[in-house]
């Protein structure tokens, strides 16, 4: 069995990277996206209050509404053979693509909404690698929460591509375009 060293130096497919052997005492996350290991933290203080005020505030609409289900990390999501075990921190699947959901096996296929928080270490990560992904695979509306900077970027397709949908820095009103309805003020989130 090749090690994570290993398997790092070259492009890897989903039954390959669940077959790597992960050090002994590392808490460490790991990803497949583009056939690439992604390496990440565990969350810290600030990033586990606002995904935890975010999926109180998405799960009390959502079930009120019956409209779905709503999903946090670790919880992965399979896109293809090269992008796989991929673990957002929230996810919103509707009824109408329930059949995505499979028990036992995550998600296979594209959720309708995600939402990255983003840390110090993952900038570039759900800025960029991640934003790429999201819009490759049309998910239909992606969240950047960022906690350092208190700010909230709704991104929705818009002909193939992302464009920004709502903004709010601090405080104001943040929008969803797949949950008809669903409004906040960013200043929950972040409390």
């Amino acid at each position: 069995m090749e090690t994570l060293v290993q398997k790092k130096q070259k492009k890897l497919t989903w039954a390959e990277f669940r077959e790597i052997e992960i050090p002994e005492g590392d808490t460490s996350i790991y990803e497949l996206i583009n056939g690439e290991i992604v390496k990440r933290s565990s969350p810290n203080s600030p990033h586990q209050s606002a995904s935890v005020n975010l999926t109180l505030l998405f799960g009390i609409f959502i079930k009120k509404k019956k409209i779905g289900r709503l999903f946090h990390a670790p919880f992965d999501v399979y896109l293809d053979e090269y992008s796989a075990g991929i673990q957002p921190d929230l996810l919103f699947v509707s009824n109408e693509r329930d059949f995505i959901i499979h028990p036992g096996n995550g998600i296979v296929g594209t959720p309708d909404l995600v939402i990255e928080i983003v840390s110090k270490g993952s900038v570039k990560n759900d800025r960029v690698t991640k934003k790429d992904l999201y819009e490759r695979f049309a998910v239909k509306e992606y969240w950047i929460v960022d906690v350092r900077s208190k700010t909230v970027e709704v991104y929705t397709m818009d002909s193939d591509r992302y464009k920004l949908f709502s903004f709010a820095e601090e405080e104001g009103v943040i929008k969803s375009s797949v949950l008809n309805g669903f409004k906040l003020n960013v200043k929950q989130i972040f409390e």
